[in-house]
């Protein structure tokens, strides 16, 4: 994302857009509570503002109300499931990044995806989303 000089500090053409990255809101909806409250724990740590949702009643009542940054969907929902959250945020929220967590291929057309469920990951595939960049399985 931006290299950091030998004396360790930001050089200033990059620091707006790191505090833009980790200023980021994210509406992150989960599968279970288990995994919501862990992701949301895990974004939280990191920095992220998270609005956290389990059911698509849930995700439209926050998009009603939340301004965010950047849409996770976890991997615990079925396709159709998927697109349709999907759909939902992209109505209320058109042109917000989707970054779709999978373990085999994506589910939503157009979206970013990530292939991993490893913490370190989504936290690399979140900051290149964000940074405006293209995730497709994985960040390395």
């Amino acid at each position: 994302m931006c290299d950091i000089n030998a004396s360790g500090i930001i050089p200033p053409k990059y620091r707006l857009n790191l505090i833009k990255l980790f200023m980021a809101k994210i509406l992150s909806v989960a599968s279970n509570e288990v995994l919501k409250t862990t992701r949301q724990l895990l974004l939280e740590h990191k920095g992220f503002t998270v609005c956290s949702a389990l059911t698509l009643a849930e995700v439209e009542a926050l998009s009603k109300k939340e301004k965010v940054d950047l849409a996770l969907i976890g991997h615990g929902f079925r396709g159709p499931e998927k697109r349709k959250i999907a759909q939902t945020v992209n109505q209320y929220y058109p042109g917000l990044p989707i970054l779709e967590m999978c373990f085999h291929s994506p589910e939503i057309p157009g979206a970013d995806f990530i292939l991993s469920d490893s913490p370190s990951e989504l936290i690399a595939a979140i900051g290149l989303v964000l940074a405006g960049r293209r995730v497709r399985g994985y960040t390395e």
